[in-house]
């Protein structure tokens, strides 16, 4: 089809993961809208986007590699009796998705959180702080229990915060994303997401709120979540790779 027609929109309607690699680059293949499973009004909210009575705010809740070979966490297919049941000993732990892109400094197609609109945005005065002495407080504080484990966990004890401009000629909303490094973790893990609309020529806040739980890693030897000393990189930006601000936490 797309040999035959110079301005070809693909829309893809799909539960999960598609590659794209083997068609993508044609010349007159000019968006790809991954629109997944929208329900009845698939069709007006396309109509809506494709034709410019609204921007594309949606991001990408995963990554979409060059090719399968990329991914990791490959399921088993056991011979035998147990030749129905897949099995997959998780050894990947946490990197999945972009986290093992991350590690293994793989570019994908599409990464984890990208995602275009009809204007551009710029990011701006990030500002990053801890609310309390992290140095005595490694451990979450004595409280009572509740459903997720402690509930000092939930306390917030960081904020960053950003600015985000819409240089374009378009109202849209822009999704602000915070990754943050846990020292001795993957290189980045996302840790909050704002979705706001910005009229053109207009700046608007955004500010994340980090709780205990957002900066801790769980420790086997003490059994407990504890924040871990050393610098945590901050970042704030479009997606897991466009991310124009960093920063830094410093817990000693």
């Amino acid at each position: 089809m797309a040999s035959k027609c110079a301005n070809t929109v693909v829309v893809i309607h799909n539960a999960g993961i598609r590659l794209v690699d083997q068609w993508v680059d044609h010349p007159n293949i000019t968006a790809v809208l991954f629109a997944h499973l929208p329900g009845q009004d698939s069709g007006r909210a396309l109509v809506s986007l494709l034709y410019g009575d609204e921007s594309p705010s949606g991001r990408m809740p995963y990554t979409v590699a060059r090719n399968e070979s990329q991914y990791n966490g490959k399921v088993a297919h056991p011979e035998g009796e147990y030749s129905r049941f897949p099995q997959d000993d998780f050894t990947e732990g946490v990197y999945i998705d972009y986290r093992d892109f991350d590690k293994k400094n793989i570019t994908p197609r599409y990464e984890f959180g990208f995602g275009l609109t009809y204007t551009t945005f710029e990011y701006s005065d990030l500002r990053a702080s801890l609310v309390f002495n992290a140095s005595t407080l490694r451990n979450a504080p004595d409280s009572s229990i509740i459903e997720g484990g402690q509930a000092s966990l939930w306390d917030v004890i960081a904020t960053v915060s950003a600015v985000i401009t819409n240089t374009g000629d378009m109202t849209a909303k822009e999704v602000a994303q915070l990754y943050i490094h846990i020292p001795g973790g993957p290189v980045k893990q996302l840790r909050g997401f704002e979705k706001i609309e910005v009229v053109p020529g207009h700046s608007t806040p955004v500010k994340f709120l980090l709780q205990r739980r957002d900066l801790s890693e769980w420790d086997t030897a003490e059994q407990a979540w504890v924040l871990q000393k050393g610098s945590y990189q901050v970042w704030v930006g479009a997606s897991s790779r466009i991310l124009p601000l960093a920063g830094t936490l410093n817990i000693d």
